[in-house]
């Protein structure tokens, strides 16, 4: 059984840069939530797939459907984690900044993150429920954090393939288990 990571094309919405409020940075993603794919070319291994799961976000599922001609099984399970955006009025912090300050609150467990963080990691373990009781070779179109976490969670069921940090757009990490089995979650 083989699993096909694949992070969405880009989006013609750049990254945000310099000083930016906690409401800014919602608004930026937003805008990003919707903007426009720019599709290209994909990798998508040798081998045929015989199944597609993308998340439901326009940029997953305009790049599913580019380098997937069968069906597409859209859904929220492989969205990116929320977040709960600060409630910092008009305080101005470089977005490295922010991305640290949001970080440190998940790894935490602080009171403001733990809902979404909690709920992020369940949607994690329902992908890989999902995935394994497909029992087929099964492509993935999603977003970075949610490889990162959903390649941990199939490497610890079994799978093997790569360490994953951060995706880069459009090309294929492949997760395979040789032995057929289902392994249930913990």
């Amino acid at each position: 059984m083989r699993i096909g990571l694949i992070r969405h094309f880009p989006v013609d919405q750049p990254l945000p840069a310099g000083w930016k409020t906690a409401a800014e940075l919602a608004d930026w993603r937003q805008r990003y939530d919707v903007a426009n794919t720019l599709i290209g070319q994909a990798d998508v291994g040798a081998g045929t797939w015989c199944m597609c799961l993308a998340s439901d976000l326009p940029r997953t599922e305009a790049t599913a459907r580019a380098i997937f001609s069968g069906n597409i099984e859209l859904t929220s399970l492989l969205r990116e984690p929320e977040y709960t955006p600060f409630r910092t009025g008009r305080l101005r912090l470089p977005v490295w900044m922010w991305r640290w300050v949001l970080m440190l609150c998940w790894l935490t467990g602080h009171q403001s993150q733990r809902a979404c963080r909690d709920d992020f990691r369940r949607r994690v373990q329902a992908a890989a429920d999902r995935l394994c009781a497909l029992n087929a070779d099964t492509l993935v179109v999603s977003h970075a954090g949610m490889m990162a976490y959903l390649s941990a969670e199939l490497k610890r069921r079994g799978f093997s393939g790569p360490k994953l940090r951060i995706a880069k757009h459009a090309k294929l990490y492949a997760y395979e288990r040789k032995d057929g089995k289902s392994i249930e979650s913990d």
